[in-house]
């Protein structure tokens, strides 16, 4: 049996950068998680909401642990692609459109800490600078020109995985079946048999509560959410030069909050903007309600209204296609990630995202290896706001805004 000292356990944003960081610590490390599957619509297996190409990166928000934890891991975006030659970030800046001055309030309260830089424009000044988008005459906006932008999860995730193996890291494409503590050693089986580690990170994102193994289940919950692409057609594009990507959100209903994503080439080769919807429902975190929802395209009454919401704010775009995609995220009933240790066992979480896993799984995946290494959290985070909290607790959560 092959043994390691630690074995991460989910091989999207959050595992592949924790898995990263520890090898750069010297660890000696195995990353497990299975490919992107070929047809969504008859895979039987775990799925992934990192099966994209698009991904906004920003640091203004109008929660400051938010703000901080994107800062952190931004900043080493550039070096990574340098070690590994793959190119996952574009730095084409961030917009914040809204006429909620509570929201608005609190965006410019955070970049005074985290982004003094930031740029103001009235209606007619936004006009102005973004012409190809349509606001209302009441809106007010926040620019932040650099450090923002999108990054292309797939990439990212070759990039960290890339920079694994180059720290002697191992990444096993594969399905984990069952865990089970032994002693001080945990065994971890797939198809391919059974390997062993002193420790194991639990980084399974939506499926984490999901085929027993998880040495207790924790309290989450999942929220769906519809995605619609636009085709551009290669006429069209020069006319959306400098675009960047938005945060939209008009008065207080949440059925108004979007984010936007420019021209993105995917991988057939086409080129599409993304519009989604920051606010969820909920839907069951069992296998059959999560297959059901990858397997399909999404909300129709959602798909229509952001097809419609897409309209109206690309007013002079025409688009070639028009389709749409689902995904799912966590939510803990904190408020934060959970970066933990389970009760009298060597296996850890880092489960609960909140939406943010592509811009800050970095630094999510950085705080997780000083939890493993050093048993806490590094400064300035409180291990105990990241303690988990079990599936039998139920705690009012605060609602964050999705990318």
């Amino acid at each position: 049996m092959i043994n390691y000292d630690v074995i991460v356990i989910g091989r999207g944003l959050i595992g592949s950068a924790a898995a990263r960081h520890l090898a750069t610590h010297g660890v000696n490390v195995a990353l497990i998680g299975p490919s992107e599957p070929l047809n969504h619509q008859t895979h039987t297996g775990v799925f992934g909401s990192h099966y994209d190409s698009g991904r906004i990166v920003r640091i203004l928000d109008p929660i400051p642990h938010f703000a901080h934890i994107a800062k952190a891991s931004i900043t080493r975006f550039r070096p990574l692609e340098k070690q590994t030659g793959i190119n996952f970030y574009h730095e084409v800046g961030y917009l914040v459109v809204s006429n909620n001055p509570e929201y608005l309030a609190n965006m410019e309260a955070c970049a005074k800490v985290f982004y003094p830089q930031v740029e103001r424009f009235n209606p007619s000044e936004l006009a102005e600078r973004f012409p190809y988008f349509h606001f209302p005459s009441d809106v007010d906006s926040l620019y932040q020109p650099t450090d923002g932008g999108y990054l292309n999860p797939r990439e990212h995730i070759s990039a960290q995985n890339k920079a694994l193996k180059l720290h002697g890291g191992t990444v096993l494409d594969e399905t984990v079946l069952e865990v089970q503590p032994n002693g001080q050693m945990v065994n971890v089986r797939t198809a391919q048999g059974w390997i062993t580690g002193h420790k194991v990170l639990l980084a399974t994102g939506i499926y984490a509560n999901v085929g027993g193994i998880i040495p207790r289940k924790i309290a989450f919950e999942v929220e769906p959410h519809t995605t619609i692409l636009g085709e551009i057609s290669a006429e069209e594009i020069p006319k959306l030069t400098g675009m960047p990507s938005l945060s939209y959100r008009l008065g207080d209903d949440p059925q108004r909050f979007i984010y936007f994503m420019p021209p993105i080439q995917y991988p057939d080769g086409k080129y599409y903007v993304k519009i989604g919807h920051s606010k969820g429902d909920r839907i069951a975190s069992d296998r059959e309600s999560l297959q059901h929802w990858f397997q399909n395209e999404g909300d129709p009454e959602r798909i229509e209204w952001l097809t419609e919401t897409l309209h109206q704010l690309l007013p002079t775009t025409t688009f070639a296609s028009l389709h749409s995609r689902s995904c799912a995220l966590t939510i803990s009933s904190t408020g934060k990630q959970y970066i933990d240790q389970f009760d009298e066992v060597p296996i850890f979480a880092l489960l609960a995202d909140h939406g943010q896993c592509a811009k800050s799984a970095d630094e999510l995946g950085l705080m997780a290896t000083e939890l493993i290494l050093n048993g806490r959290l590094p400064s300035p985070y409180r291990t105990d706001d990241h303690r988990i909290q079990y599936q039998q607790i139920s705690v009012l959560y605060e609602k964050t805004e999705v990318d």
